[in-house]
């Protein structure tokens, strides 16, 4: 059984998904006359805006904290060095280059879905990819499979698998009984998302910041340490992006097409572009202009994938920790012990990141039973369930459970796909 999840994930999640992915950021690259342009107008929007909640719904600036909790995690630290041991060092540069391109399809999902929101009785808005396919394309099949699949993720990745991460990185350095630490794990998760989004989106607006600001200093302070390496090692990632060796196994065996593909693939799992995710959380934001909302929801692309996961590629490259472990969490472990208190650092990071992801997760999900079941009764059985899950990935070894959540992951990419490309002459550029 364990085998054939394992098969169905290398199918899923190959080639031909990394295809579809990247066709679609580059496609609305030239069709939005690149909204890359303008990303730092969305950083300066997100700076100046208004941080402040209404009774219609969250401020811009929290609902991106909340998108950034949501993507912000494991993969940024962790799932880089696993693709750096998976891809080789090449695979670093296909990550930048899909953050870079999927800017444009983060665009382009928040505008859709912010186009086709709608009011509660309560003046609140509401959607996402699930209402858009159901009721604007009368597309209901895969209305729910989006549904089915978003909340099979939530589940696993957003649950499970950042729980895990949490207490692995305590376990490792703290002695402490497991089953409480999972306890004490789930209690800031209940309360986040018992709260719904707007106690979600204020915890998000204090705790990332501070998270993504540490980080960054921390990954400057390890550029600074290996300095000497740094020009060395982003020549080493070009050059093995691009280092065709078709006459060993054809080209599908070659060193470029395997970094190509796990750069890609983990450029999806850190931003999320494509899946359709983070627009539930923005089409509740109380800002009128979507183009607006939209450039700000993409700039979440830009730090958390172009930013963030590349600077830490290139810090992890120069150590040359890959060469010496195939351990994605020693290398990650070891390179932020080198500053002080790195340690502590890397703990901070990893629990923050991973504690404000899965709260939001959980709202993915409501989200999604709501859709499916249209009652409160279920979304309280699926918050349990989720909870529970939030317990179990932080005691548990959970290895398959990251093959199921990425063939979920992978699976919800294909109903939003066609969402944008059903919708496309509906999708206008900043510029216009």
């Amino acid at each position: 059984m364990v085998d054939l999840i394992y098969s169905i994930e290398n199918f899923v999640c190959g080639f031909p998904l990394v295809i579809i992915l990247m066709g679609t950021h580059i496609y609305f690259s030239f069709k939005l006359k690149f909204p890359q342009k303008d990303i730092l107008k969305g950083i300066k929007y997100m700076i100046l805006g208004d941080k402040k909640n209404t009774k219609e719904g969250i401020s811009s600036f929290k609902s991106l904290m909340a998108v950034l909790a949501s993507t912000l995690g494991t993969g940024n630290i962790i799932g880089v060095a696993a693709a750096i041991t998976i891809g080789g060092i090449g695979s670093i540069f296909w990550i930048f280059i899909s953050g870079f391109f999927a800017i444009a399809t983060k665009y382009a999902e928040t505008y859709v879905v912010l186009k086709y929101r709608k009011k509660d009785k309560k003046g609140k808005y509401y959607g996402g990819a699930m209402y858009v396919l159901g009721e604007k394309l009368h597309m209901p099949l895969l209305a729910k499979l989006f549904c089915y699949f978003l909340i099979l993720t939530t589940l696993g990745m957003g649950a499970m698998i950042q729980s895990n991460a949490i207490s692995s990185s305590i376990i490792s350095n703290f002695n402490i009984n497991i089953v409480i630490l999972g306890i004490i794990i789930v209690i800031p998760c209940a309360y986040a998302l018992i709260g719904n989004e707007k106690r979600i989106s204020n915890i998000s607006s204090v705790l990332i910041p501070i998270a993504t600001i540490i980080y960054l200093v921390s990954c400057i302070i390890l550029m600074y340490i290996y300095r000497n390496n740094l020009l060395s090692s982003i020549l080493k990632i070009i050059k093995e992006a691009f280092n065709i060796k078709s006459c060993v196994g054809g080209i599908f065996g070659s060193v470029m097409v395997k970094a190509m593909n796990t750069g890609l693939s983990k450029g999806l799992f850190t931003n999320e572009a494509g899946m359709g995710t983070s627009p539930i959380f923005d089409v509740m934001v109380n800002e009128k202009d979507i183009k607006k909302q939209s450039i700000i929801s993409s700039t979440s692309v830009f730090i958390d994938t172009v930013l963030l996961c590349t600077l830490t590629g290139i810090v992890f490259v120069a150590s040359g920790m890959y060469t010496i472990t195939e351990n994605p969490a020693l290398i990650a472990n070891y390179v932020f012990s080198l500053i002080p208190f790195g340690n502590y650092i890397f703990i901070f990071m990893i629990v923050v990141f991973a504690i404000s992801t899965i709260p939001c997760s959980g709202f993915y999900g409501s989200i999604a039973i709501k859709y499916l079941f249209n009652n409160k009764k279920s979304i309280k059985k699926y918050r349990i369930i989720f909870l529970l899950c939030v317990f179990i990935g932080a005691i548990s070894k959970i290895e398959i459970i990251w093959s199921i959540s990425s063939i979920a992951n992978a699976l919800m990419v294909l109903p939003n796909i066609t969402m944008l490309y059903k919708l496309k002459k509906n999708i206008t550029s900043p510029q216009s």
